[in-house]
């Protein structure tokens, strides 16, 4: 008797739910269902969308300038820089910080590439074999990565844009031209690779090489470079590792972080967040409106079963509890729906990039799609908890209905 006691409201809310025949209310509810199924769907799809191109973006500027650099202390003072050594002693403390993938060295001297018919300005970047060279794999369009070895190497990388813009392809001789104490000095290399990130801004300008070469062109030893770039393995937890990275170094270094680096691209990130909140609270007073408008439609054509059900005994409560059930299923279904949609669109545009996207103003090819999880799960939990709450006010018009009134009414 008990159980029955506990649970006629919910028995009641199936029947209602499930009754066949016209009624007012069943395009309604259709429609309902609809609204909340793309609303969960719009959500998920913009959060997924976000993430995907942030992380994408911070991949691409990470591989050029790392997460965190090691870089002389004057370097903040003035541009002028008679490069930096790296202890065994620092770079053992380093290494055993918990985020820390790896640390290379890293040399830069700015040149120009001059052919027959043109010029470029670059930014000649050198590197050892201790680089990660995954990055440059991942967007190789053509040739090889440079072989570096204990030998110094001509091989030199390119970008899709300076080969076209200067006519080069692989095997050709580069000849950069550096202005080096009011004197010009020239390097060949052979080019290897060409490479293409999307990112106009270090394509444009960045040459990879070997470290060597430009150790030579500042009168370094091997063992001074410019600075240390190190990757981490959680970009979350950054501000905490070049915190721990920064007390492992003697006076004469500091570092710089992925956000001194680059602040206005990483700012421009931060900006597309606001956009995505906005989507989001729209989508969600979409879903409020729906529901509720849904409820006061179902509870209107349910006037003379209010009555009845008042007239037998039944509190208001119990009353509101068997209309929250019916709101309740239409929520379900149209979550269900939704992730089912979004999970499908996410699918299908990761495996084929149906969705491309002009890569000179996005930095990618296509929409880049991210799934989170925590974040799909906290969608439909704060659909659910909101849509709910914003029930409780058409649902407490149910106790101002008059059993008398209602069963008379037709």
């Amino acid at each position: 008797m008990y159980f029955c006691k506990m649970n006629y409201e919910y028995f009641l809310a199936k029947r209602l739910t499930k009754r066949k025949g016209k009624n007012l209310s069943r395009p309604i509810i259709i429609i309902a269902t609809l609204s909340i199924t793309l609303g969960v769907a719009v959500m998920i799809l913009s959060i997924s969308i976000l993430q995907g191109f942030k992380s994408e973006v911070k991949e691409k500027i990470t591989g050029f300038a790392s997460h965190v650099q090691i870089v002389p202390y004057n370097l903040k003072l003035t541009e002028n820089s008679e490069g930096i050594s790296l202890s065994k002693e620092e770079e053992k403390r380093i290494l055993s910080i918990q985020n820390v993938k790896s640390i290379s060295p890293y040399a830069t001297k700015g040149g120009v590439i001059k052919t027959k018919t043109d010029f470029q300005g670059i930014l000649l970047k050198g590197v050892d074999k201790t680089y990660d060279t995954s990055f440059f794999h991942q967007y190789l369009i053509n040739g090889r990565f440079l072989n570096l070895s204990d030998n110094q190497s001509t091989d030199a990388l390119v970008s899709k844009v300076v080969s076209n813009r200067l006519n080069l392809s692989i095997g050709d001789k580069l000849r950069v031209f550096f202005h080096i104490e009011n004197n010009y000095r020239a390097r060949a290399f052979n080019i290897v690779g060409i490479y293409e990130t999307g990112l106009s801004d270090y394509d444009e300008r960045f040459v990879i090489c070997d470290i060597a070469q430009v150790q030579g062109l500042n009168n370094w030893d091997s063992e001074t470079v410019e600075g240390y770039e190190v990757l981490l393995k959680d970009f979350s937890k950054v501000e905490q590792s070049s915190e721990q990275i920064y007390y492992s170094l003697s006076e004469d270094k500091t570092i710089k972080t992925l956000g001194e680096i680059e602040p206005n691209l990483l700012s421009w990130l931060s900006l597309l967040d606001s956009n995505v909140i906005l989507i989001l609270i729209i989508m969600m007073l979409v879903s409020i409106v729906t529901i509720t408008s849904t409820l006061l439609i179902i509870i209107f054509e349910q006037t003379t079963t209010i009555g009845v059900l008042k007239s037998m005994g039944s509190t208001s409560k119990s009353i509101i509890k068997i209309f929250l059930y019916n709101a309740t299923y239409i929520i379900l279904r149209g979550l269900l729906f939704g992730n089912v949609l979004a999970l499908g669109i996410a699918f299908v545009q990761a495996k084929f990039n149906i969705f491309t996207l002009p890569q000179e103003s996005y930095f990618l090819t296509s929409v880049p799609i991210e799934i989170s999880a925590i974040q799909i799960i906290m969608v439909n939990l704060v659909t659910i908890i909101i849509c709910l709450a914003a029930l409780l006010i058409p649902a407490r018009s149910i106790s101002k209905i008059d059993p008398i009134k209602s069963i008379r009414f037709d």
